[in-house]
């Protein structure tokens, strides 16, 4: 059975180690028999969004700069955006969010971040990494993801968390330090 976490974040527990997801926050934007697509929102590079996209007409949202969304076709820009309206080419559930078309953006865009690539899931493969505790299912904002300082996302995001999840983090980059 598909537990639907379209329109969530699956934040990283501290057993997924190395790139691209030790310590992501995903925007679930699709998830459902055939598999799941999202956009790791947290992963900033330092490469600016004028660079890959210079006749872009929508300026994105502070820092302009392209996140990595995660592994799959990191050749192909997938943009982000925020509307209270949409119309989105593919809409994160209940959260005014989704993927844009530059051709035909929503009139009352509230910004954009641009992504190289995206993360996807096979047909199960994120029900078992649930299951395994790889990931926390959480709420996800559009507050959060066009935050200001996407490098804090991960703690932010699982320190205002329900439950005993909160006390993780302070969780040390590598516990074999602590």
């Amino acid at each position: 059975m598909t537990r639907d976490v379209a329109g969530r974040f699956l934040v990283a527990t501290p057993m997924i180690t190395g790139p691209p997801f030790e310590r992501s926050v995903v925007l679930m934007i699709e998830h459902d028999t055939t598999g799941a697509i999202g956009v790791v929102v947290n992963l900033p590079t330092n490469i600016p969004v004028a660079d890959v996209l210079p006749t872009l007409t929508v300026p994105p949202v502070e820092p302009a700069i392209v996140f990595i969304g995660g592994p799959v076709s990191t050749e192909t820009a997938v943009v982000l955006g925020r509307s209270d309206s949409g119309p989105f080419t593919v809409a994160a559930p209940g959260t005014g969010m989704g993927i844009v078309d530059l051709a035909d953006p929503p009139a009352d865009l509230d910004g954009i971040r641009v992504y190289a690539g995206y993360s996807g899931w096979s047909p199960g493969q994120l029900e078992r990494e649930l299951d395994e505790g790889s990931w926390w299912v959480l709420p996800a904002s559009a507050d959060a993801v066009f935050a200001g300082e996407p490098e804090r996302l991960w703690h932010d995001v699982v320190a205002a968390a329900p439950g005993s999840i909160r006390f993780h983090a302070h969780f040390p980059d590598d516990p074999s330090l602590n």
